[in-house]
Parts: structure tokens; C-alpha cells; sequence
């Protein structure tokens, strides 16, 4: 499902979103498993673009393919999951030689097909251009290495100078407000879960890659320690000119973080667009139930209400638009047509023919840390 910047279906023209704007691209993506029930699909022909030095947050219910999206953007999706379609990575032009720290050797002035990478190039390329942290991440650390040893090995792997690349961690743990020294000499289980992860931060940042993709990365965390993860990565963002892909189930966590947000329903995209146009007045009738869903110390307990139904089956998809069995707007239309996104707003498009009409019936109250507002 392609998102138009021109307010027309289809996939977006180079003239529209200029290369140097966009730093991956990913068309068609589809991630498939076979079941013995079925073949299952949890990521259905996505199409998205990621601009260069924006943190867009990837929302939406568990088991909504947000994660397959994450790894998709990789080429990491585990068998016997099977990956198709286009996943291009643009490099930055301006920073030109400057910006080969390891061993990924491929031309700069070119853009790079991610799913066709031989296993070695895929190695280099997701630490030293496009980078991520796991989900569940901070138990990733062997219990038996002092955190300077996976540093070091992380480095030495990608050929990279340590010296100069534990000068870099050092600028990291400063900006993650990490003691270097304490941090450096402790084993895993002698950190706070909070440092835990903020450390992994930054061994994935550590051969300074262009893009961060954080799958749930607050997700374990107290409410106290991830406000404060959030309110770094800005921070990281405007200090280390990175792109972040967020991933979260919770929208309001990303509405003071966020330049944009893609809310993910059934494997697809549903609804993408500026924090600020997104987050006051949504257009998908699944954006704005989640919202409606979200306490607030403004509003009634008896206004909040949950999504009614279940969430899709990977192996039987509901024909037409996908939320049609729970969405309070649907008709027959619905049930066979399935709707592109098409723009709303400017910058806001959304994958329903009803727009209107769920903004009319599907109220919600937010405190919205982007714009200070009630909704």
C-alpha cells in the first residue's frame, strides 16, 4: 500500500521526495511464513519512505508487523520467515569518504539494494550504516564480558581504529549521561536496567551509522526511565545527525519525540503523518480508537473504550480494508475494497474511504506532549 505525497494513490515520484530527502526507501515489502494452517502474512506490501535525520515512530497493536517492519529494514528477518520486495538504502552524499568508519565498502555515490547483499557486505551494513536494538535487547549482553569487551569486539570486527572509536563511545556515554569509567569496567548484571540499555545505545551508534532502528527499546523499562530514554534521543538525534526509527505500541510515549508517525494495523500502514496533525486530529478511524483508548487524567474513566474485536489472523486477512470487522464507520464498501493511502492534509495520509465521518463519531481526549493541546 503506497503512500502518495501528492494526495494521489500510487507510490511516490522521485520528483516529489528528492533522494537526498530519503535515506531508505522500502517498496512492496511483504514477509511471509509458512503454517500448516496456512501461509501467513505479517507484513503486507508496505511501502515507505525514511527521510534523512527525522525520528518517525512505527505504532501500532502487538502483532501488527511493526517488528517485521524493523527487521525488514535489515534484511533481518529469521527463517523460515521469506523477505521480498525493495529495501534501498540512500548513503549521505555530503558526507562523502569521511563517512566509511568500517569495512562496508560499498560506493557512496550510490544507492545500495539492501536484500542484495552477500552476507558479509549484510554484516558490515547493519552496524556501520543502518544499526538496531532489539527488543528484549539488554539481555543480550554475555554475562561473561566487562561491557569494554563487547565494545572492543565490535569494533575489531568491523576493522574500524579503537582508539578512535572509544573516543567516540566516550562523546556517547557523555550525551547518554553513562560514567564512562564505572560503565566501562562492570559486568552486565552490575547495571541498572535503564544504563543497560542506554550501553546498548551506544554500542549500536559506536561505528556511527546513519540510521537507529529501537524496536520497543522502553518497553522494560519504569514510566521515570522512559521519559528520560526519550528525551536523550533527541538529543542523539541533533548531536550525531541520526535517523531513528522508533518502534512502540504506545502512541502517546512517541507524540514528544516523534517528527512523524506510521500507525501499523494488520501487517500494513493505515495512517502516516506529521506528530502534530496526527496526534490532534487523526483521519483513520484505528488511529483515532487507539487514541480514544489512551487514560487521561482530563477526561472520565467511562471515556476511554477499548478496541472491540480481536486483532487479524495472519493467515486469513479480512478482504476489503482490513479494520473493516472492528471500525464503527465501515460499510459494504469496506468489506471489498481496500483503500490506499491518499492524502488527508499536507502531510497526512490515510487508508480509508470514511475519513470524515470517523472524525465526526470517534472522539478522543489527549494531552499531547507535541503540541500541548486537548483533542
Amino acid at each position: 500500500m503506497a503512500i502518495d505525497q501528492s494526495g494521489t494513490t500510487g507510490t511516490p515520484d522521485a520528483d516529489e521526495d528528492e533522494p537526498e530527502d530519503i535515506v531508505m526507501s522500502v517498496r512492496d515489502a511483504r514477509v511471509s511464513f509458512d503454517m500448516a494452517r496456512g501461509q501467513a502474512w505479517v507484513l503486507n506490501d508496505v511501502d515507505l519512505d525514511v527521510r534523512r535525520n527525522e525520528i518517525l515512530a512505527v505504532v501500532g497493536e502487538s502483532g501488527s508487523g511493526k517488528s517485521m517492519f524493523a527487521s525488514a529494514l535489515l534484511d533481518a528477518v529469521e527463517d523460515p520467515g521469506r523477505l521480498a520486495g525493495d529495501v534501498t538504502y540512500y548513503p549521505d552524499e555530503a558526507a562523502g569518504e569521511s563517512q566509511t568508519i568500517g569495512s562496508f565498502d560499498e560506493g557512496l555515490d550510490d544507492s545500495v539494494d539492501v536484500l542484495d547483499l552477500d552476507p558479509d557486505e549484510l554484516q558490515a551494513f547493519r552496524w556501520e550504516k543502518v544499526s538496531m536494538v532489539f527488543q528484549g535487547a539488554m539481555n543480550s549482553f554475555n554475562p561473561t564480558m566487562k561491557i569494554k569487551a563487547h565494545f572492543h569486539e565490535t569494533i575489531q570486527a568491523h576493522n574500524a581504529v579503537l582508539e578512535e572509536r572509544m573516543d567516540h563511545v566516550r562523546k556517547l556515554f557523555d550525551a547518554l549521561y553513562i560514567d564512562f569509567d564505572r560503565v566501562m569496567t562492570s559486568y552486565p548484571h552490575e547495571l541498572s536496567g535503564g544504563i543497560k540499555q542506554r550501553t546498548l545505545i551506544a554500542l549500536a551508534l559506536v561505528l556511527e551509522p546513519e540510521v537507529l532502528v529501537m524496536d520497543e527499546p522502553t518497553a522494560a523499562l519504569d514510566l521515570l526511565m522512559q521519559r528520560s530514554i526519550i528525551s536523550m534521543l533527541r538529543n542523539l538525534r541533533d548531536e550525531f545527525d541520526l535517523t531513528i526509527v522508533f518502534i512502540t505500541h504506545d502512541l502517546p510515549l512517541v507524540g514528544g519525540l516523534a517528527d512523524r508517525i506510521a500507525v501499523m494495523y494488520a501487517f500494513e500502514f493505515v495512517e502516516v503523518g506529521a506528530t502534530r496533525d496526527l496526534m490532534k486530529n487523526a483521519a483513520h478511524p484505528y488511529t483515532r480508537s487507539l487514541l480514544r483508548s489512551v487514560p487521561s487524567i482530563t477526561s472520565d474513566v467511562d471515556e476511554m473504550e477499548p478496541i472491540e474485536g480481536a486483532r487479524p489472523d495472519p493467515v486469513n486477512i479480512p478482504t476489503g480494508c482490513s479494520f473493516h470487522p472492528r471500525c464503527p464507520v465501515a460499510d459494504d464498501r469496506c468489506e471489498i475494497e481496500d483503500p490506499d493511502l491518499a492524502a488527508v492534509e499536507d502531510d497526512l495520509q490515510a487508508a480509508c474511504f470514511y475519513t470524515d465521518q470517523a472524525r465526526e463519531q470517534i472522539d478522543y481526549t489527549l494531552e499531547d506532549e507535541s503540541t500541548g493541546d486537548d483533542r
